[in-house]
């Protein structure tokens, strides 16, 4: 039932319509039911581990707050991450551990045969569990209470809007909102529809046109070297924020249906000026759990410089092993702590520098540039399926060869060009301006007539390609 399809549409109108027709104290349970439907539509094992990490949290929490020595609380505190914890260690990392272990034992002359276990991933899992881990945490800390509605944090753990791919919410944030009579807001509801529009057209124009080009590059790296490489590159740049951010826009649009706020995950990151503000604008709410829950525990940036660059790498270490169980993950994660490592020390060296030589407009553009170009060759090994494609890539990107060769090995017709050019125009420079002011907010100001023909514009645009797309592509972070 993905976003978009017709299955989750009418899923998503009777949702929406018992839920605001039945008296407030039954839609927590109407939502908690949807949340099941949602979840066990694409299959019923999921719903198991998500059930038993929900208890295992639900109970620790509550236990936590109860226990009043701090030893006992702190055991109770890593006894339940443990358990929460180990269905998404299982799930997602048995199999790449034994592969890692073959390898090693095998390269020291030590015989072990590598064996696959036939797991299943749960939809969502990378998510929910880090916000069951977050919650935890918070309870530890005192910084929320613990539930006691195993009703509410039920709905907390599963909402549909986010519980495949984020935003990773924080219980703090979210709880509260189940509580009171919640009235239905038309503009609120407008706002979520205008999301969900830009995140489709994001998503199933933008993003599945690029990923036609992009897909046939990174499965066919031995034929499509140079300029081949360098497009694809550039292209999954863009493929995979147009993907991810449309899913966040839906995401968000979707929870307002139904009076809820969720957190923004993206905020003009390709505007960034150095790699530390592009994760301050990039999949914020993932970024915000590694400062909050991984980096600050670790000593984060109170500690000796050479602690804190630790902490640093160990961070981004575990988000690319968060994204997903392979060293292409890893070392892209490594390259990004790496950069924020080089940067720190050479803005602490600039700072020194009493005399500027250039302008800080054209100081700053520099900057996005490099950042942007930092940021996509990282994506490189983001995508490769293996880090010797990547560097097969990287170690054949010269010579380039001619564009009209490289077009040609890419299937890609001037049109195609074209469109893919002012797909990039266009979100570049909706974030440029959405940067400085709400655009979707403004188009209240719009004449009514200008609104809905743009509304009806986008939507017979979405349609349309989708009627007569090969085959719809899933969303990237859905099998993270």
């Amino acid at each position: 039932m993905h976003f978009f399809s017709v299955t989750f549409v009418f899923f998503l109108m009777a949702v929406f319509l018992i839920y605001w027709m039945l008296p407030f104290q039954y839609r927590t349970v109407a939502l908690l039911i949807a949340n099941v439907i949602f979840c066990g539509y694409f299959d019923a094992r999921y719903l198991l581990f998500l059930f038993l990490a929900m208890i295992i949290s639900y109970s620790s929490a509550i236990m936590i707050e109860k226990t009043p020595g701090k030893s006992g609380k702190k055991a109770i505190l890593i006894t339940g991450l443990v358990l929460t914890l180990s269905f998404l260690i299982v799930c997602k990392y048995a199999n790449f551990s034994l592969y890692t272990l073959s390898k090693v034992l095998n390269a020291v002359s030590i015989p072990f045969e590598e064996h696959t276990l036939q797991l299943i991933m749960p939809l969502g899992i990378s998510f929910y569990t880090f916000e069951m881990v977050g919650y935890l945490a918070d309870v530890y800390r005192g910084n929320c209470k613990a539930e006691k509605s195993i009703l509410k944090y039920a709905v907390f753990s599963s909402f549909f809007a986010n519980v495949s791919s984020g935003p990773i919410e924080r219980a703090g944030h979210f709880l509260p909102q189940l509580e009171g009579n919640k009235r239905f807001s038309y503009e609120q509801a407008v706002m979520g529809l205008r999301l969900v529009l830009l995140g489709a057209l994001k998503k199933f124009v933008f993003a599945d046109s690029l990923a036609r080009y992009v897909n046939l590059v990174f499965d066919d790296v031995g034929n499509k070297t140079g300029l081949c490489a360098v497009l694809a590159t550039i292209m999954f740049t863009f493929q995979i924020y147009c993907d991810f951010s449309g899913y966040s826009d839906m995401a968000v649009g979707f929870a307002k249906l139904f009076g809820f706020e969720l957190v923004s995950n993206f905020k003009s990151p390709y505007f960034a000026d150095g790699v530390k503000d592009f994760w301050r604008r990039w999949h914020i709410s993932l970024s915000g759990w590694l400062r909050d829950y991984v980096y600050i525990p670790l000593g984060g940036s109170r500690v000796s410089t050479l602690r804190k660059y630790r902490n640093l790498l160990v961070t981004f270490l575990v988000s690319g092993l968060w994204h997903g169980a392979n060293f292409t993950f890893i070392l892209w994660g490594g390259i990004h702590g790496v950069c924020q490592i080089i940067e720190d020390m050479w803005r602490g060296r600039q700072q020194k520098c009493a005399k500027q030589v250039t302008h800080p407009v054209i100081r700053r553009r520099i900057r996005v540039f490099v950042t942007f170009c930092i940021v996509s060759f990282a994506w490189l090994f983001f995508r490769a399926n293996y880090i010797s494609e990547a560097l097969f890539m990287i170690r054949h990107t010269f010579p380039l060869g001619t564009f009209q060769n490289a077009m040609g090995l890419m299937g890609m017709t001037p049109f195609a060009l074209i469109k893919i050019c002012a797909a990039i125009i266009f979100v570049m420079c909706f974030d440029y301006f959405n940067e400085k002011e709400d655009l979707l907010f403004k188009m209240n100001h719009m004449p009514l007539f200008f609104r809905w023909t743009g509304y009806i514009a986008v939507t017979a645009l979405i349609l349309v390609l989708r009627l007569h797309s090969s085959g719809a592509q899933e969303f990237i972070y859905f099998k993270f």
